[in-house]
């Protein structure tokens, strides 16, 4: 997999700090709970804050963390400070050309010279 030097934009529903519910997966006999540390591109690493006692091995095993599938989670809590999103590029450029230009007809005609040529 080539590298990118650009960072990767978080277009989930998921944000970091989220408290979330995980299904079993695995050695896991029960679904478990816990909070987003990491987002993946259709994954999320999470570390598990509660989870059944017959799966105490299971967990520490796991390192109190598991990877799961943004498919099968389910987010309790939303996180009270979650990370900024980049709004769409189409809303930056109307923003900077004024109504007046946009819908001037003379500027359409003079478009539509240029293009005959």
């Amino acid at each position: 997999m080539a590298k990118n030097d650009e960072p990767l934009v978080n277009t989930s529903e998921f944000d970091m700090g989220d408290f979330v519910a995980g299904k079993k997966f695995g050695n896991f006999e029960h679904d478990f709970k816990g909070i987003v540390e990491k987002i993946y591109e259709h994954s999320l690493l999470v570390m598990i804050t509660e989870n059944d006692p017959e799966d105490n091995t299971t967990v520490n095993e796991y390192n109190r963390r598991a990877v799961i599938r943004m498919s099968e989670t389910k987010i309790l809590i939303k996180t009270d400070n979650p990370a900024p999103r980049p709004e769409p590029e189409e809303a930056e450029v109307k923003e900077d050309v004024p109504a007046e230009i946009i819908n001037d007809p003379e500027l359409k005609a003079d478009e539509e010279d240029e293009e005959e040529e």
